[in-house]
């Protein structure tokens, strides 16, 4: 029995002619967590995991791609599960040890036949790997995103094998995207998800797209049952160090989703310092990152700060002054004590702007809270590519 995550790459019919599956057969003594959308009209595959998680240990976690299994009704869930009933059939498990997870068009029942017979055909060798398994679940994305990292922990090697999928419809909670992360260690439940919400609320939950929050977001994450030596416990030092490299690995993966939003060119950091508490802070921030005006600012390289400060002033019930605010942009004050900067050349400023990567700075001195969220660019391509989605 192996004691890593093995995968399998499938083509059980939603794509033609294309690999548009992945399972994942779980170690014996692994263990698994999960974070998923708060969307009010999640898919059958989240609400269905949610179940069996509570149920029992997960052998397997089923992921298709092309098909949302979202807003299906009762023949949905009766796909789903019916997906569940096949394959612990085929690999001898109970359907209750299997985990689901879909993304691609909403509205559409699977071909639940033709899965059937796929999946009935199908001989597992679970020899695919991490980088195939990333493409596989590929929608809108223009490219694949794995990450593998390891450390050292008490001169253990710990290695973090992820992946993730998501360009457009990105908002917390969470982002439009999956993702699927093993860790070589033995961590208790209590304590993984601890790990997993902490390293999603830093990351996946701090990115924006397009506003929109997707039915079928999930994060899943496997411990795998090794390394027993190690002592983890919630205020131990391996314990930190631990939940810094998982959130720097979901951090690498939340740009990766950024750098490849639909249609976008550039990925822009926008950070609210000195704000009155960690909610306005927040609002701000999203308010921010939400404004067509902004992003369309942001891909053409105009220098029309007025859009950031005149977006300021719509939100409702934020504390600061309009004397205190400062606003950089790249690292150049454009607007402070009410008036755009002595300091701020516009032309400069464009030229700056032309970058990949812009970073907006908005200090509100209203108290000592900060937020930072990663958003993109709006450019021609994003409507073009929405507009023609499912045609």
């Amino acid at each position: 029995m192996s004691n890593k995550v093995l995968i399998d790459i499938l083509k059980i019919g939603i794509k033609a002619n294309k690999a548009d599956a992945v399972c994942f057969k779980l170690p014996e003594l692994s263990t698994t967590v999960a974070v998923s959308t708060q969307n009010n009209f999640a898919a059958a595959p989240v609400i269905l995991s949610k179940k069996n998680l509570l149920k029992s240990s997960p052998k397997y976690i089923l992921v298709n791609s092309g098909n949302a299994n979202a807003c299906t009704g009762k023949i949905g869930m009766e796909n789903a599960i019916k997906c569940t009933e096949l394959l612990s059939k085929k690999l001898k498990c109970k359907k209750e040890e299997i985990l689901l997870s879909s993304t691609g068009i909403i509205g559409r029942q699977l071909p639940i036949d033709i899965i059937s017979r796929s999946i009935n055909s199908y001989k597992f060798n679970f020899k695919s790997n991490w980088k195939q398994a990333a493409s596989t679940i590929m929608t809108t994305d223009k490219f694949s995103k794995h990450i593998s990292r390891s450390f050292l922990l008490n001169k253990t090697k710990i290695t973090i094998n992820a992946i993730c999928k998501g360009a457009g419809m990105i908002e917390p909670n969470m982002a439009t995207m999956l993702s699927f992360i093993s860790i070589n260690i033995n961590l208790k439940k209590t304590l993984l998800i601890r790990l997993l919400k902490k390293s999603v609320d830093s990351s996946f939950n701090r990115i924006s797209v397009d506003g929109d929050m997707s039915t079928n977001d999930t994060v899943m994450l496997i411990s795998t049952g090794e390394n027993k030596n190690l002592d983890f416990t919630r205020d131990s030092k391996t314990f930190t160090i631990l939940q810094n490299e998982l959130t720097k690995v979901c951090n690498d993966l939340s740009e990766m989703i950024i750098k490849d939003g639909e249609g976008a060119t550039k990925v822009v950091k926008i950070n609210i310092y000195k704000a009155h508490n960690i909610f306005q802070a927040k609002k701000t921030a999203y308010s921010l990152a939400n404004s067509n005006l902004i992003k369309t600012a942001m891909y053409g390289a105009d220098p029309n700060w007025g859009r950031i400060i005149a977006r300021l002033g719509s939100i409702s019930n934020i504390n600061y002054s309009e004397n205190k605010l400062i606003l950089k942009i790249n690292n150049k004050i454009i607007y402070e004590k009410g008036l755009q900067s002595k300091k701020c050349n516009l032309k400069e400023l464009n030229k700056s702007m032309m970058k990949k990567n812009i970073t907006i700075d908005l200090y509100m001195n209203a108290g000592s809270s900060s937020y930072t969220v990663l958003t993109s660019d709006l450019s021609h391509e994003y409507v073009h590519i929405n507009s023609a989605y499912t045609t």
